[in-house]
């Protein structure tokens, strides 16, 4: 927990009482080959405008005031590039493999990602290095392992 909230810093995206802020952020994960590239946010907020049956859609069942989040949300730029929505850690263990599209294939290699924080393909990655020692590394794994029910 001490690396958790510490120096990893996990506490900034994976917080509250589901360890997830349920925002949109590039993390620097690497593009899977093999996949038609994968943009993030940014390609899906155009899908969500279009959507008729949105809240801002002709199919709406309420009025504009209750569709905040569509109206305000960020829908372009660097920051929406490759950003993916932070996932719940509760029970993260149980649920490999890890990222958007399975990057990962254990906890491990998510959190030496994390400790290396390489680059993002495209965009700009939120992720600083975070330079864990093996010894750190496999006490955050240890840690996230307990998170399961």
């Amino acid at each position: 927990l001490k690396l958790f909230i510490g120096k990893a810093n996990c506490v900034t995206c994976h917080n509250g009482p589901r360890l997830t802020d349920n925002a949109f952020h590039n993390t620097g994960v690497p593009p899977v080959d093999g996949l038609p590239p994968d943009r993030g946010r940014v390609d899906a907020v155009a899908q969500v405008e279009a959507d008729p049956f949105n809240c801002l859609g002709k199919f709406r069942d309420g009025d504009e005031s209750a569709c905040r989040e569509l109206r305000f949300m960020v829908k372009d730029g660097p920051q929406i590039t490759h950003a993916y929505k932070t996932p719940s850690l509760r029970g993260a263990a149980d649920r490999p493999p890890y990222m958007h599209a399975g990057q990962f294939s254990t906890l491990d290699e998510v959190v030496a990602h994390y400790s290396k924080a390489p680059p993002s393909v495209e965009g700009v990655s939120e992720v600083h290095p975070l330079d864990l020692s093996d010894r750190e590394r496999a006490a955050l794994v240890a840690f996230l392992k307990t998170l399961s029910d």
